[in-house]
């Protein structure tokens, strides 16, 4: 598919035409200084490219990166922001939680403030962006699935001596064939990338090494290596985009129409996730909901099918007003099985690397991982925009992005996870309301603790939760990523010497 190519140009294969391989391919021709030293080619599984979910959500760390990419006008063009005036320090909501798991009105427990508080929009609306901004020198090839990729010196040794020969053939699941210098796996949980990378190490390194149940031939059962499988985190999230003239026609004064911040609805083992997309058009409806012993087990079926409106109606029966007033607008719900790929010990190999859902797919709990994506997408397109970046030296390149980025993004998966358990009430030390919620005692309009609390009211320890909902949150602004990029950058110096 592609040809021969002139000796100083950079081959780069891009497995993923979503947020982070698209953000990948921008960053690349933003900041290489001749456009003629690259060459990148995008292959999207998909005839189109498509969407997974609707809403997204950026936070402070991503609008670094999309102002870096001269993108922020085109990008607020179709956002939904918060309120325009500050509240503390200049802070705005950016999150907001409430109990919502009993007949009567709810109320906030954690309110979340920061520096630009939140802003949502359409995915579709973002990939829209980023295809725009794609220049015409970049190569888009759709109906490509990768299905592997294998090292051309290993195939005939004599490439190996010529620095200026592709280092990779990648095989598709139409039968063609491309070859490439790099190859960066940007397709998402499902990652033919990452099994490739994992099947290929484990037989290079983990059948000959003394490393627990070393011996097994299959990947998928080494321990080190079985990382790389998703895992269900035990959690089922119903979807639905709300028409927002049918919810306010409904009750015009619904939280929802001018709380300008993603809002929680929170309730034992389950919450209600909101915000506004599509310039205020619809309401992005996601419903978490946790299954008893279902976290790491076995997930037999599909995991995105549409679900009976009563199946989701069944699990909020006795929830406030405002939720039934949002589930009287779902029609068609889908039922998404939240998997996870957490703990990676490596994400690089090589010539191969992993960007975002690939590398590190977290709960949605933060709304970060479009934002992550985004992140590994510019700190690698940057290390690989370098034009002293020659063929040996990708894969000393390629660590500096794994020793920055898998860390980091392993550290967020953890507190999403954690931050979830905090929104349904199942944190371990914190509020985890009534043993039984239907004989719970009511003084003020609000629930008491039963057994499993404290005794104290649910109102203080749940303001006791927002704080600490409110510590888990404050990653988003005080971690500064540029900080992150220059880390980068002086260890590239010291590679480039």
């Amino acid at each position: 598919m592609t040809g021969i190519a002139p000796a100083s140009k950079l081959r780069i294969a891009i497995s993923g035409g979503g947020i982070a391989g698209l953000t990948l391919a921008v960053t690349l021709y933003r900041y290489v200084s001749e456009r003629s030293s690259l060459e990148v080619d995008i292959y999207e599984a998909d005839p189109e490219v498509r969407t997974a979910g609707a809403g997204i959500t950026i936070w402070p760390r991503t609008w670094t990166v999309l102002r870096h990419l001269g993108l922020y006008d085109a990008m607020s063009k179709h956002a939904v922001k918060g309120p325009t005036q500050g509240e503390e320090g200049g802070r705005k909501p950016a999150f907001i939680a409430r109990k919502a798991d009993q007949p009567e009105e709810g109320f906030d427990y954690c309110y979340v403030l920061a520096p630009s508080g939140s802003t949502t929009m359409h995915r579709r609306d973002m990939i829209d962006v980023l295809l725009g901004n794609l220049p015409p020198c970049c190569k888009l090839h759709t109906s490509k699935r990768l299905t592997g990729y294998s090292r051309l010196h290993d195939m005939n040794p004599e490439r190996a001596r010529n620095e200026l020969s592709p280092l990779l053939q990648l095989s598709f699941a139409d039968g063609s064939t491309a070859r490439a210098d790099v190859l960066i796996g940007a397709d998402g949980i499902h990652s033919a990338t990452r099994y490739a990378m994992y099947a290929d190490t484990h037989s290079a390194e983990c059948l000959h090494a003394s490393l627990p149940n070393a011996s097994l031939e299959r990947w998928q059962e080494c321990e080190r290596c079985k990382a790389a499988l998703p895992v269900w985190s035990g959690v089922h999230a119903y979807r639905f985009l709300i028409p927002t003239e049918e919810l306010y026609t409904l009750n015009p004064d619904h939280t929802t129409r001018s709380i300008g911040s993603v809002l929680c609805y929170s309730g034992k083992d389950q919450q209600v996730i909101t915000y506004q997309i599509s310039g205020g058009k619809y309401l992005n409806f996601v419903a978490p909901c946790r299954e008893p012993n279902g976290d790491g087990a076995p997930y037999d079926g599909k995991w995105v099918t549409e679900a009976p409106r009563e199946e989701l109606l069944s699990r909020f029966t006795h929830w406030e007003p405002e939720v039934q007033q949002m589930l009287q607008c779902v029609k068609q719900p889908t039922r998404w099985a939240v998997h996870v790929v957490e703990n990676l010990p490596f994400a690089v190999r090589g010539s191969v690397a992993l960007v975002g859902d690939a590398m590190h797919a977290m709960t949605p709990n933060f709304g970060a991982g479009g934002g992550q994506a985004i992140e590994d997408a510019y700190i690698l397109g940057r290390l690989l925009a370098n034009l002293r970046v020659t063929h040996t030296r990708i894969p000393a390149v390629l660590q500096i992005y794994e020793r920055v980025r898998l860390p980091f993004t392993t550290d967020i998966a953890r507190r999403a996870r954690e931050v979830g358990l905090m929104y349904e009430f199942n944190a371990p030390g914190y509020y985890s309301g009534p043993a039984d919620p239907e004989a719970a005692d009511v003084e003020d309009g609000h629930v008491v603790v039963g057994e499993g609390g404290t005794g104290e009211s649910a109102r203080e320890e749940l303001e006791e939760l927002g704080r600490a909902i409110h510590e888990m949150w404050e990653w988003q602004w005080t971690l500064e990523f540029d900080e992150q990029w220059e880390a980068a950058a002086k260890e590239l110096d010291e590679v480039l010497r």
